[in-house]
């Protein structure tokens, strides 16, 4: 199984099967309700490795993703579209589009010995927005 992320904006994140190591899809709905409640969330979080790049010869996705991370609330570049796709047996099995996502988290850390890294990308979904989440699967992956 694979993962793929995109993220829309000014500088893009591309990550590909190579970088991505686990994902967990969250639904956040209150415990004090006796029914099904309105005010629910929706995001994921991400797990990675960081490969640095020596010489720049590569983009670095996790610098842009540690500067999303720390993008102010009143600045609009704090929402992004972002699209995870979940791949196996060369199909995507799950596509997640947030079109208005924003970072909950963001940890990186960093191996002295290996010269590679490992980092925890959490984001959710604008909560009046939830109805624009998009589910999808079954569907055949493309480069």
């Amino acid at each position: 199984m694979g993962y793929r992320l995109n993220v829309d904006g000014d500088s893009k994140i591309e990550l590909k099967e190579d970088a991505l190591t686990q994902v967990q899809f969250l639904s956040v709905t209150p415990k004090s309700g006796n029914a099904r409640a309105t005010d629910f969330g929706m995001g994921v979080k991400i797990w990675g490795k960081i490969n640095f790049s020596l010489g720049a010869e590569l983009e670095d996705s996790t610098v842009t993703m540690a500067n999303w991370a720390i993008t102010p609330s009143d600045q609009a570049a704090c929402y992004r579209k972002a699209v995870l796709q979940v791949i196996a047996a060369g199909q995507v099995v799950r596509e997640y589009t947030f079109p208005n996502a924003f970072v909950v988290g963001y940890d990186e850390e960093l191996d002295d010995e290996n010269g590679v890294g490992k980092f925890c990308l959490h984001i959710r979904q604008k909560k009046d927005l939830n109805p624009k989440v998009e589910l999808k699967g079954g569907f055949e992956a493309s480069e």
